[in-house]
């Protein structure tokens, strides 16, 4: 019996659309010469990453090695998904290794210049790197390359759209530049830069003679066909006349999210969550929306995650086992499986990912993988995570996700948002759902006290309307993972107890949802005027606060001196905890407090927008 071909004559396995077989569409992106320079729009749903592994596989078939080719990718999470799918071809594509853009150009300068490189932040490095391709000093680093791959193109802004145009002007090589000009959300990361440029038209401008402009349109993602209007809407933005009014857009894109079936309040269904079929989210304007939504979760006993931004990544409990009571320096294989306690197929998947840190080894070096977890950088080897039913995320944080029913949590546009950021914020929004979109009430009002964000901590707190600036302007402030101190087990500092029994208190009885409350440990302890905090579990301190969350709250509420007792919170309530998870500190602090040799313990994660309690004056 014959194979199955496409509608243009090309020979494709069998499979379900859009996974196995590429579309008319697809092929003429693929096909591509390898010196061609191709910009293709992609809609949301529309096989872009399919569209990317078979690229990959064709420029291999044309003759290019995997170091002949650099595919780069704005987030974590779009590369970790190129991988997965990328896995999966029997093609030599499989080989390329995609990086993200802050990866990349950390390894330019890492091969380029001497010095440490990874003390400096992103920015800085994205620049460093530009600067160094302008100067002509990374011609070596660069040297090989026949084409280049990038997705999510839309949210090129700032210095990392400057690091693409200086990349493609170096080399004057081939390339395929994908995204959709719709979900360009990040345009606020460039505010107050030195432009306000975007790469669609600099690529049209720049290559005008021999550009390759391609779209896909079919949608792969939506069950049930999305709404004749928010296509229309998709459409307008996305337009290359210029002559889109930006209110009349966003207005447009308001009234389809009016259009949408309402599921009521939150209140009223957060109960039905735990009987849904399949997985779904919540979505809300702002993190600080989110841990609103996840404190009334956690309420009615809903199990769920909340989406986190890249780099805060969560270090799994189970590595904890690894690491045993010994002072062995790697791990194989065997004792791995033993030690893990995963199922068979995630921990095959989990020991391929650590591979990676046994130099070459068929072990798993602990002394990296310790560093890695003290860094809180575990999420760069792309771990097997288990599967949540319900996930809560601001809108920024849902771009490149996908789930089967979403609920839109509504609230008013405001005054000071830019129009089509806010229409393609919407869009964006509404194109996640596979199967159902839902329309959820705004949360209700909490009287006087609203949500707002301080432009000092960066964070997200509760204010009073009518408080001024100088009378504690917040009531409260978001927690966030880091916030927990990692450098010494608990029960060693700030407060005295049992650290051994400690940690089994952490893995036996702290559970995710359960709620924390913070006090005051000690005051005076160091430079920093805000006070040490211990976090309390059914009134038991399982952890100090760090002192990057004592410097944010010092941010927040003003920059206060200690001289005043009542300055500071003595309580601070209305967190959970979101995960017990690895932490990695002092070796010595660890050696003393009877957890081993390797400076590893448990820790807790917490969450939410807490509250803050004051002592009252005397009298």
């Amino acid at each position: 019996m014959g194979g199955l071909i496409d509608d243009v004559g090309h020979p494709v396995s069998a499979g379900r659309a859009g996974e196995d077989q590429a579309t008319t569409e697809q092929r003429q992106v693929v096909d591509q010469p390898w010196d061609a320079r191709t910009l293709v729009i992609a809609p949301a749903g529309t096989g872009k990453t399919f569209t990317l592994v078979q690229r990959l596989d064709r420029l291999s078939a044309l003759g290019l090695d995997a170091d002949e080719v650099l595919v780069l990718s704005f987030s974590r999470a779009a590369v970790q998904e190129l991988e997965r799918r990328s896995s999966r071809s029997t093609g030599a594509g499989r080989f390329v290794k995609p990086r993200t853009f802050d990866a990349w150009a950390l390894e330019l300068l890492t091969q380029t210049y001497a010095g440490e490189w990874q003390l400096l932040g992103f920015d800085e490095r994205i620049r460093t790197a530009t600067e160094a391709i302008l100067a002509g000093d990374a011609e070596e680093f660069l040297d090989g390359l026949r084409h280049v791959m990038l997705d999510e193109v839309q949210d090129l802004v700032g210095d990392r759209r400057r690091l693409v145009q200086a990349l493609l002007e170096a080399l004057d090589t081939g390339f395929t530049a994908v995204g959709d000009p719709a979900q360009a959300v990040y345009d606020f990361q460039s505010r107050g830069g030195r432009d306000t440029g975007d790469v669609f038209s600099w690529l049209r401008g720049r290559y005008r003679d021999d550009l390759v402009e391609l779209s896909l349109t079919r949608d792969f993602r939506a069950v049930t066909p999305r709404p004749a209007g928010l296509l229309a809407c998709g459409e307008a933005l996305r337009s290359q006349t210029g002559i889109v009014d930006p209110r009349q857009i966003a207005s447009s894109m308001r009234r389809e999210l009016l259009d949408v079936q309402t599921a009521g309040a939150l209140q009223d269904i957060v109960t039905g969550f735990s009987y849904l079929d399949g997985d779904c989210a919540v979505l809300c304007r702002d993190n600080g929306q989110a841990l609103e939504v996840s404190a009334v979760l956690h309420a009615a006993g809903v199990a769920h995650q909340l989406q986190r931004r890249s780099g805060d990544d969560l270090n799994p409990r189970w590595l904890l086992e690894l690491f045993g009571s010994g002072s062995a320096l790697s791990v194989t294989h065997d004792e791995f499986l033993a030690a893990c306690g995963l199922d068979a197929d995630t921990a095959e998947s989990a020991w391929q990912a650590l591979r990676a840190l046994g130099r070459g080894r068929d072990r798993i070096d602990l002394a990296r993988l310790r560093a890695l977890i003290a860094a809180r950088g575990i999420g760069r080897l792309r771990l097997p995570a288990p599967a949540v039913a319900v996930t809560v995320s601001s809108l920024h944080r849902a771009k490149g996700l996908e789930f089967d029913r979403v609920f839109l949590l509504d609230s008013d546009p405001r005054d000071d948002e830019d129009p089509l950021e806010q229409a393609r914020l919407t869009y964006m929004a509404m194109t996640r759902s596979r199967r159902e979109l839902f329309r959820l009430e705004a949360l209700p009002a909490r009287g006087r006290v609203y949500r707002r964000k301080s432009a000092e901590s960066g964070r997200w707190g509760l204010a009073m309307h009518g408080r001024t600036v100088s009378r504690r302007p917040f009531l409260g402030m978001a927690v966030e993972g880091q916030d927990v101190d990692h450098e010494f087990p608990a029960g060693v500092r700030g407060f005295s107890d049992d650290p051994a029994a400690l940690q089994r208190y952490l893995a036996d009885v702290v559970r995710p949802g359960d709620e924390v409350r913070m006090a005051v440990l000690a005051r005076d302890v160091d430079d920093c005027p805000v006070p040490l905090y211990g976090a309390e579990h059914r009134g038991r301190f399982i952890a100090v606060m760090s002192r990057a969350f004592r410097e944010a709250m010092g941010r927040h509420l003003g920059g206060r001196t200690a001289g005043d007792r009542r300055s500071w919170p003595a309580t601070i309530t209305d967190c959970r905890v979101e995960a017990v998870e690895v932490a990695a500190g002092s070796t010595a602090a660890g050696a003393r407090a009877g957890l081993g040799e390797h400076g590893v313990w448990l820790a807790p994660r917490i969450s939410g927008l807490s509250r803050f309690h004051y002592e009252k004056a005397e009298g």
